[in-house]
C-alpha cells in the first residue's frame, strides 16, 4: 500500500511541531543528562493511581541505579500522534515511549519504532510474556515492536440495583429492559457512553459491529465499515437515544458522559479495566456514596469502583451483543516502544528491563487498571480478587483484536463521527453517510 500521503501529511505536521518543541521548555529538555521518557501519566502533578504509580517508579529507578528520569507529559489521545512527527521531523524523541498496541500497524507503516525482536527474544523474561501480550506488539510478519506492559479489555459496569439479574446479553434485550426501566423511573438511564470521540468506537461500536459480524478495515489497513453490521450498530444507537434511554451527556465531549453513571443515574456504562482507576467518587442509585482516594500503596479497594464492588452495589459483564452474536471486547495493550532516532538505546534497554521484573509489572499493571503481560505477574496476590478473576474471563472469552486500519486515529475519528451524525440527524441515510466517509479515509491511502 502507498503511505505518501499519509507521511506527506505527518510531515506538514512536523514542521509545526518543531516550532511547539523549540517554543516549549518540558522536563525532558531541562534534564538533557537524564534518561527522556514520554508517558501519558503526570508524574509533576499526580491526579490518579496511574500519575502516582510513575513517580514512584522514577523515584525507585533512581535510588536504585542512580539513573535520572525526566518523563514529558503527553496527552493520552496525542501521545502515539506525537511520536510518530517527532520521529518524521528527526527532530529530538525521547529514549522510551509509552505505546498503544492499537497503533501498531500505524507505527509498521511509518517506520515509527526500533525493531526489538532480536533483543526482547534474548532477555530472561522473554519466557514469562504472555503470548496474547506479545502478539499486540508483533506485526505480521513477526517483527516486535513494543514490549508489552499489560492489557485491558472493555465491557459494562452496571448497578446492581437497576439490573439486579444482571444487564441483558443481546441489544434486543436491552432495548426491552431499558424501556421497562424508563417506565419505573425516567431518570434511571439504562445505557450512557462516550460516542463523539474515536475512543467511543473502541469501546462501545467497534465491539458491536464485531458482534454483528462485522470489520472495519482489511488486512491492507483499507476501510470497509460501510457494511450492514454496521448499518444494524446505528440503528440500534438511534434507537437508544431516541426513546430517552441513553443519557443526553453521552454525546458530549470530553468526559462528561462518565457523570450520570458516576451519580447513579445511568444503570450501565462501557468503560475498560482502567475505568476505576478515574470513576470516583461514585454515588450507587439508592443514594449509597463510595469516595476513594489514593493511598501510599495501591489498594483497589481504597477507590471507588473497588469499595462499590467489594459492597456489592456494582458489578461487570461482557457488552451486549446482536442477537445470535458473541459479545466482543476490543483488547489493548500498552507497551514501552524505543523511536527510531533515539540516542540513549541502552538505557533505554535498560529501564524497560526494570519494568518487566514480576514485582514492577504488577506495580504498573495494578495502578493502570490492566492485567499484567507478565504470566508470573499475573498470578500476583493483587490479580486474584472477584473483580480481576471476572476481567480475565472477560479477556479469555471475548477479546477481540484491534481494526487493522494503517492510519489508526484518521480512521476510527471519521467513523465515529459518522456515526454521531447519524445518531444527531436520522434524516441521514446510514449506508450513504458510512460509504462517504469509507470513500475520505481510503482517498487518503492512494
Amino acid at each position: 500500500m502507498k503511505t505518501r500521503k499519509i507521511t506527506g501529511f505527518l510531515l506538514c505536521l512536523a514542521l509545526i511541531a518543531a516550532l511547539l518543541f523549540g517554543a516549549l521548555s518540558s522536563t525532558a529538555t531541562a534534564q538533557s543528562g537524564a534518561l527522556q521518557l514520554w508517558t501519558k501519566f503526570n508524574d509533576q502533578n499526580p491526579q490518579n493511581t496511574q500519575d502516582k504509580w510513575l513517580a514512584d517508579v522514577i523515584a525507585r529507578y533512581r535510588a536504585e541505579f542512580g539513573i535520572e528520569v525526566a518523563n514529558t507529559f503527553q496527552p493520552f489521545d496525542q501521545i502515539n500522534a506525537k511520536l510518530n512527527v517527532a520521529v518524521q521531523a528527526r527532530g529530538e524523541v525521547p529514549d522510551v515511549s509509552y505505546v498503544d498496541s492499537q497503533q501498531l500497524g500505524f507505527f509498521e507503516q511509518n517506520g515509527t519504532l526500533t525493531d526489538l525482536t532480536d533483543w526482547v527474544k534474548s532477555r530472561p523474561w522473554f519466557a514469562d510474556v504472555d503470548p496474547g501480550a506479545l502478539a499486540a506488539c508483533t506485526t505480521p510478519d513477526g517483527r516486535i515492536l513494543c514490549v508489552p506492559a499489560h492489557a485491558a479489555v472493555h465491557f459494562l459496569y452496571y448497578w446492581t440495583d437497576i439490573y439486579p439479574d444482571g444487564v441483558p446479553a443481546t441489544t434486543d434485550e436491552f432495548l426491552a429492559k431499558a424501556a421497562e426501566l424508563k417506565a419505573a423511573n425516567p431518570n434511571a438511564f439504562a445505557f450512557t457512553g462516550k460516542l463523539a470521540e474515536k475512543i467511543s468506537v473502541e469501546r462501545f461500536y467497534y465491539n458491536l459491529i464485531v458482534s454483528y459480524g462485522g470489520q472495519i478495515a482489511d488486512s491492507e489497513g483499507r476501510a470497509v465499515w460501510a457494511n450492514e453490521a454496521t448499518l444494524k450498530t446505528v440503528e440500534f444507537a438511534r434507537a437508544l437515544f431516541a426513546n430517552g434511554y441513553a443519557a443526553q451527556e453521552s454525546l458530549a465531549p470530553g468526559f462528561d458522559n462518565e457523570q450520570p453513571f458516576m451519580r447513579g443515574e445511568a444503570g450501565a456504562f462501557v468503560a475498560g479495566s482502567y475505568s476505576y482507576v478515574y470513576l470516583t467518587p461514585i454515588t450507587a442509585p439508592d443514594g449509597t456514596e463510595f469516595k476513594g482516594e489514593i493511598t501510599g500503596t495501591f489498594d483497589p479497594e481504597a477507590l471507588s469502583v473497588g469499595a462499590a464492588l467489594k459492597a456489592g452495589k456494582l458489578s461487570i459483564a461482557p457488552q451486549f451483543a446482536a442477537p445470535g452474536g458473541k459479545p466482543a471486547s476490543l483488547i489493548v495493550a500498552s507497551g514501552w516502544g524505543i523511536p527510531v532516532g533515539a540516542q540513549n538505546v541502552e538505557a533505554a534497554q535498560a529501564f524497560i528491563d526494570f519494568q518487566m521484573t514480576t514485582a514492577e509489572n504488577v506495580a504498573y499493571s495494578a495502578a493502570y487498571g490492566a492485567l499484567p503481560a507478565l504470566i508470573s505477574a499475573a498470578a500476583a496476590e493483587e490479580f486474584q480478587t472477584p473483580y480481576w478473576v471476572a476481567v480475565a474471563e472477560i479477556q479469555r472469552e471475548y477479546a477481540t483484536p484491534s481494526p487493522t486500519l494503517a492510519d489508526y486515529d484518521k480512521g476510527i475519528t471519521l467513523l465515529g463521527d459518522a456515526i454521531v451524525r447519524l445518531i444527531t440527524n436520522p434524516s441521514l441515510d446510514i449506508m450513504a453517510t458510512l460509504q462517504a466517509a469509507q470513500d475520505e479515509y481510503n482517498a487518503g491511502l492512494d
